[in-house]
């Protein structure tokens, strides 16, 4: 029991004593099942469960976290097991215990995939009980602490997923006094020297600085007195890492970071923060556009304080934070203030801010298709540099820095996003690509039927903007897959699918390893396995099939029909830009689709007749939409040239999407148009139309 007296110390001053001995049985539970075993620096392992437990003791967690805390390694490294614990303790402390294991028994493709894995179950156990991310936490930081056993290569792995993932989750959940301690030690053990030289270069100058904070700690003391004003102000020192960000990301060298003196003044009312603000206003300048109020509006961490930086007469920046003692303390202790403060039925602000976010936690889930995919969603939304913009009935929406109007629509619902069409910002049309700032009011339009758009993954910043597009975007080339793929297959076949039993082709489907029929097509129709094989697995006994038959039926097949509707699954080469009825053959490339050259095109020209991964495609007679093609048009040199020849090609019905233009000599320049028109005859009628024009010497498709 040596290593329980430090923790029972701390859990004394808060708890129940009915409680302590809860927590007494639970590190005897542990310190049995950890029994002989040691930890990488030589001390015996129950000191790394005692010393997270003692973590959270301090910032008043409720006995079952600190039972679980004690006990949060025996499930994964001993042979007690959920169950056990369960009926010796109930089942909220098991589970949290259970929340807290890292998965050990799944074999993964990757070291990443296995930590992105691990990374979503914490956040999926968030969703039922925000302890565990607590716990993990604690845990966490411990281990921070404790890194120096370590060999140089691991200590910068896990301070490296400490800076990137633990300490911003702190941050958002709005666990100051975690963060800091998480980002300071991450620092220190991912880059030791650029520590080392920061630590050095800060305790030579705090000498000199402290008389600075004393001198003006004291004259806004004075003020506060003076004015009848409730308050305490308390010089800060910036942390190192700060420190080292703020030099990382360009904002000023040492000298000038270390400029910037820091102050906090607690205060017992809103209103007394106001008036506080104004004092200082009056002895200090302030510096215009570097005033936040966070009090009106909250970080999305539920962070509340006023915030001014100032210039005072002596040519010193000033840093001001003003805030309650309540909120001095949500800030300091985040959602772990709801066990400090909480009744049985309260909820603090910073709670409901931390709910929120994991609630939207599991809208991501269920959108990526990975757990890869999952954390790049959740680390966008780790990283927010809030940007707070108005609903045209004037209710504030935080978005991250950079958002455009389709992060709005997906931040006021997930349908909204999936339908919008256009936005109105400050009541004036814009485009959905439109970075938002501050203050601007949106409204989008929506219309029924309309779908989010691939191209907005180009701009749109926020996790769940995102993940839904990515979702619908696989979905929708799926669909277009499947599509296609029942179309290679009846060309194979020569014949309706539709003649054969639907359970025959799931048999076929299964008997190749595909869960159905469906899975089947879309594999062909992304070029995974060749709907020859499938039609001949189809139409006769395996045994009895016949490479030297399949062959010579494949040669004989019909071509397929390019009817220009086919999404994303078929693509039309950059290179020689093939429009309708061009002649063309069709590349397949595994998992993504076909692209479809011009016969003629110098990349396939050759390759085509002795590489099977080409295969004979044809337009249709009915082909939809606008394709691209390249046309390079000789002028002579004269006034008004080009708007007449812009003017010639948009008469014709015909979209020009980019003009460069080269100087061939002194009289003669060579305009390169790209444009968007239906097929050969369209071609053929702007070239005709074009070669009458007299100051137009040549005009040319380019091949």
């Amino acid at each position: 029991m040596i290593y329980f007296a430090g923790l029972r110390e701390v859990v004394d001053t808060y708890l129940e004593p009915a409680q302590v001995a809860d927590i007494e049985r639970a590190y005897q539970v542990a310190e049995s099942a950890h029994e002989g075993q040691m930890r990488s620096s030589g001390d015996p392992y129950i000191t790394h469960p005692v010393a997270a437990a003692r973590i959270l003791a301090e910032l008043h967690l409720d006995h079952q976290t600190i039972m679980a805390a004690l006990m949060h390694d025996v499930i994964e490294d001993t042979d007690v097991s959920k169950e056990d614990l369960a009926n010796e303790f109930g089942d909220q402390v098991a589970e949290l215990v259970e929340g807290v294991s890292k998965l050990t028994q799944i074999n993964f493709r990757s070291k990443e995939e296995a930590q992105a894995e691990n990374f979503r179950k914490m956040m999926m156990a968030m969703v039922q009980d925000i302890r565990v991310i607590l716990i993990k936490l604690a845990d966490r930081l411990h281990n921070m602490q404790t890194l120096g056993s370590l060999r140089p290569d691991k200590r910068r792995r896990i301070a490296r997923e400490t800076l990137e993932i633990y300490a911003p989750i702190a941050n958002r959940l709005g666990i100051y006094k975690l963060k800091e301690q998480l980002e300071l030690l991450g620092f220190a053990n991912m880059h030791p020297m650029r520590y080392k030289i920061l630590k050095s270069a800060v305790d030579k100058i705090r000498g000199r600085r402290k008389k600075v904070i004393e001198n003006i700690s004291e004259q806004l003391q004075r003020r506060l007195k003076e004015s009848h004003i409730e308050g305490t102000v308390i010089g800060r020192e910036k942390s190192i890492y700060s420190i080292y960000k703020k030099m990382r990301d360009k904002v000023g060298t040492f000298n000038e970071v270390m400029d910037i003196y820091a102050f906090r003044v607690i205060t017992d009312s809103e209103d007394s923060c106001y008036r506080i603000l104004g004092q200082v206003h009056s002895i200090h300048k302030p510096i215009p556009g570097l005033i936040k109020d966070y009090i009106a509006i909250p970080k999305a961490n539920g962070y509340q304080s006023l915030h001014s930086i100032l210039q005072s007469k002596e040519q010193v920046r000033i840093e001001v934070q003003i805030r309650t003692e309540l909120m001095d303390q949500m800030a300091e202790h985040g959602v772990a203030a709801h066990w400090l403060y909480k009744s049985d039925d309260a909820t603090t602000p910073t709670e409901n801010k931390a709910r929120e976010w994991v609630q939207s936690l599991i809208e991501l889930q269920q959108s990526a298709d990975d757990s890869l995919e999952f954390i790049e969603n959740v680390k966008i939304d780790l990283f927010p540099d809030e940007v707070y913009v108005f609903t045209p009935k004037g209710k504030i929406i935080q978005l991250p820095k950079g958002a455009t109007p389709v992060d709005f629509a997906y931040a006021i619902h997930t349908d909204v996003g999936n339908t919008c069409i256009a936005c109105k910002v400050d009541k004036q049309f814009a485009p959905l690509s439109t970075k938002l700032v501050n203050g601007m009011t949106i409204e989008v339009v929506t219309a029924p039927g309309s779908k989010p758009n691939p191209a907005w993954l180009s701009f749109t910043v926020s996790g769940k903007a995102r993940a839904n597009i990515r979702s619908f975007v696989k979905n929708m080339r799926r669909d277009e897959a499947v599509n296609l793929g029942y179309r290679l297959l009846e060309q194979s076949l020569s014949s309706n699918l539709d003649s054969f039993e639907i359970e025959h082709l799931e048999q076929t489907a299964k008997a190749i390893n595909f869960d159905s029929f469906e899975e089947l097509l879309a594999a062909i129709g992304l070029g995974r396995i060749a709907s020859v094989l499938i039609a001949h697995r189809i139409t006769m006994e395996e045994s009895e099939q016949d490479p030297e038959t399949i062959k010579e039926i494949d040669e004989n097949a019909e071509p397929l029909a390019i009817k220009g509707t086919e999404g994303m699954v078929v693509k039309y080469a950059k290179c020689c830009r093939p429009i309708p009825f061009d002649p063309i053959v069709a590349y397949v490339s595994a998992g993504k689709g076909f692209t479809i050259h011009r016969q003629t095109c110098p990349n396939v020209k050759r390759a085509h007749k002795q590489n099977d991964r080409y295969v004979p495609v044809e337009w249709s007679q009915e082909v939809e939409g606008e394709f691209s093609c390249d046309l390079d048009i000789e002028v002579f040199n004269g006034r008004g040239v080009l708007a007449q020849i812009t003017g010639i090609i948009a008469n014709q019905d015909i979209n020009i999407v980019n003009v460069k233009i080269d100087e061939l000599d002194g009289n003669i320049n060579i305009l390169h148009f790209e444009v968007r028109l239906k097929n050969r005859a369209h071609l053929a009628s702007i070239i005709k139309k074009l070669r009458v024009v007299p100051f137009v010497n040549k005009v040319q498709r380019q091949n």
